[in-house]
């Protein structure tokens, strides 16, 4: 198993230390983890890209990890209080669905989108970004000025997730029914006895 593999195992063995501090509210030592995280992260896709160590594996271990960190982080801090609930379902139930549609897809047609658009990076920017606001301000909760700014970073911070999670999933679905209409049934030949 090559180098950015091993990192991203690791990066999935972290989740459940990352949730377990969480909920034994050990919070400096959860957002640590949460930050080592970020840096595997980082780190094996830059390893692989610069020392060629892309796999097959690779391609499909690292979108498990992140997704696995994002849906687990905002069903943690949900139950915490530290996200509001609608947001978390919007969002789980957004990545369930594309998902799943993505799934079936590829199985009936055997084709997938090549790439994740702008506005789907941009809206896995704004999730991460709500996970590291809301696990920050839950982190130092009992600061008296963290607690005063709460209202005044994350609500636009929520909002603008919301409508990126929005947005983003109505230009996936555009790009699908793109690809579905370009897909035409080839006439298969039929086999003849002699």
């Amino acid at each position: 198993m090559t180098l950015p593999n091993q990192l991203t195992v690791i990066r999935i063995l972290l989740i459940p230390v990352f949730v377990l501090l969480l909920v034994y509210d050990e919070r400096g030592s959860a957002l640590i983890v949460f930050l080592l995280t970020g840096i595997s992260d980082s780190l094996d896709g830059f390893i692989a890209r610069a020392w060629k160590q892309e796999t097959q594996l690779g391609t499909i271990l690292d979108p498990i990890a992140d997704k696995l960190l994002i849906v687990t982080s905002f069903v943690t801090l949900t139950v915490l209080k530290a996200i509001p609930f609608p947001l978390a379902v919007l969002l789980i139930s957004r990545d369930v669905i594309l998902s799943l549609v993505f799934g079936i897809v590829l199985w009936i047609t055997g084709r997938r989108l090549a790439a994740p658009t702008a506005l789907g990076k941009a809206a896995s920017c704004a999730q991460m970004s709500t996970v590291v606001l809301g696990l920050f301000f839950y982190v130092f909760d009992d600061r008296a000025v963290f607690s005063s700014l709460r209202p005044f970073l994350l609500t636009p911070v929520f909002i603008i997730t919301a409508v990126l999670a929005i947005v983003s999933a109505l230009h996936y679905f555009y790009h699908l029914a793109r690809l579905c209409s370009m897909i035409e049934e080839p006439i298969k030949p039929q086999r003849t006895l002699l």
